[in-house]
């Protein structure tokens, strides 16, 4: 597995992303990651229409955890883990974002 630190959180995720962080709480093996969600489904089986895919903050276990999974490391020395939908490049700055109400990472300027 991976250990990522060019990576940085945009000011539109930062409190988002620091308050989901602060208030999870892991159960023995679980560790705190950003997962895909790829659709959204009501409990009456429909899917939004207009949901656009991305990560939630929730917990991961940890054990037997291997690539694609990655550890992220932002600069002020929080971690989370989470799987690039993208071929990852360690020349580039990658940065975590949020314009709805899932989180994106794409490769970025804002640092």
């Amino acid at each position: 597995m991976i250990l990522i630190r060019n990576i940085s959180l945009t000011e539109r995720a930062a409190p988002d992303f620091h308050r989901q962080r602060l208030a999870f709480r892991a159960d023995p093996g679980e560790v705190f990651a950003l997962v895909w969600v790829s659709s959204y489904v009501t409990a009456d089986g429909a899917t939004l229409p207009d949901f656009v895919p991305g990560y939630m903050c929730g917990p991961l276990f940890l054990e037997g955890l291997a690539s694609p999974w990655a550890r992220a490391q932002l600069p002020d020395g929080s971690e989370f883990y989470f799987m690039p939908r993208f071929k990852w490049r360690a020349e580039d700055h990658y940065v975590v974002d949020k314009l709805g109400l899932l989180f994106s990472v794409a490769a970025g300027t804002d640092r």
